[in-house]
């Protein structure tokens, strides 16, 4: 199951136009941005389906702005973390899957890499939107729902403390960060990273591990510098497991979840492009459902 299908009769690209993106590709891989930890992309698009159901992510890459153009509110209880530096980073994540749609929204430190704010939109079936604010040893969660005049009306606001755990102070993250983190993995040339990971309602630790190489055959479209192309071929992409582990001694709430997949969860990662072609985990009631890469817009002049 890709993310886009192909008429019998499209012609592959010549062997001149696949020499031009495989040179895209590695140039990608060896620019500067790369090896400071910054990715190379500005907005990933993936898409999954089993033959009659259809589900779509994108993810895009804001540039930083400045903190006082950031949004990011105080808390009724705590002390919220803020940025080392003048400048906040976000990430835009938007979901479809049959009646349902959702909107994520990640502030986090572009210095530490940790998360300072979540704020998640669902419509659908549950409407409702949710916010969280970090802090130093927890985080401040509030919830709200559809109410009269189509206003949202407040339902919870809590504080959750961390469990006690032995890495404390580092920086926590999103699970739609780890994203980025499994592709930081593969280029570094790394066997595996711990990350501290904090869902709706609980914090994980979670390793990253990296298996051998894999080929996959990739149907995307590439944008380099304003101008798109299409990129159909086989790629050799490292398999990262996304192992959670739930800390504390509260049972689990809910799975731990990446792109609303489940289960045992992996991030397939170009070996030389670092570009993320495929998540896999289970969906729904459907078994294991990969989503792959559909569309990929990189920085200008990322690429060299």
């Amino acid at each position: 199951m890709t993310a886009t299908y192909v008429q019998p009769s499209e012609q592959r690209p010549s062997a001149s136009a696949r020499l031009r993106i495989a040179g895209l590709l590695l140039a990608l891989f060896a620019a500067p941005a790369l090896a400071t930890g910054t990715q190379c992309w500005r907005e990933l698009r993936f898409s999954a389906s089993n033959g009659w159901l259809g589900a779509s992510s994108t993810l895009r890459y804001e540039p930083p702005v400045p903190l006082a153009r950031a949004g990011l509110f105080a808390p009724k209880q705590g002390e919220a973390l803020q940025p080392q530096g003048a400048q906040v980073g976000r990430i835009h994540a938007t979901f479809a899957a049959m009646s349902n749609t959702g909107e994520l929204d990640t502030w986090f430190d572009p210095q530490t890499l940790g998360v300072l704010q979540s704020r998640r939109l669902s419509e659908g079936k549950n409407s409702r939107l949710k916010t969280h604010r970090f802090l130093g040893n927890g985080v401040w969660r509030e919830r709200l729902e559809p109410g009269d005049e189509a206003r949202w009306t407040p339902r919870s606001a809590a504080l959750i403390p961390y469990p006690a755990h032995p890495e404390a102070g580092a920086p926590v993250l999103t699970p739609v960060m780890l994203v980025a983190r499994a592709a930081e993995l593969v280029r570094a040339g790394r066997k595996a990273s711990d990350q501290l990971v904090f869902t709706d309602t609980q914090l994980y630790h979670v390793r990253l591990a990296a298996s051998p190489t894999d080929s996959i055959d990739i149907n995307l479209r590439l944008v380099v510098d304003g101008k798109e192309r299409s990129v159909r071929e086989p790629r050799q992409a490292q398999r990262v497991a996304v192992m959670p582990r739930l800390l504390g001694t509260a049972a689990e709430k809910e799975a731990f979840s990446l792109l609303e997949l489940t289960g045992d969860l992996a991030i397939f990662i170009d070996t030389e492009s670092g570009l993320p072609l495929r998540i896999q985990g289970t969906w729904l009631r459907v078994g294991t459902v990969p989503a792959d890469l559909a569309r990929a817009e990189l920085v200008p002049g990322c690429a060299g």
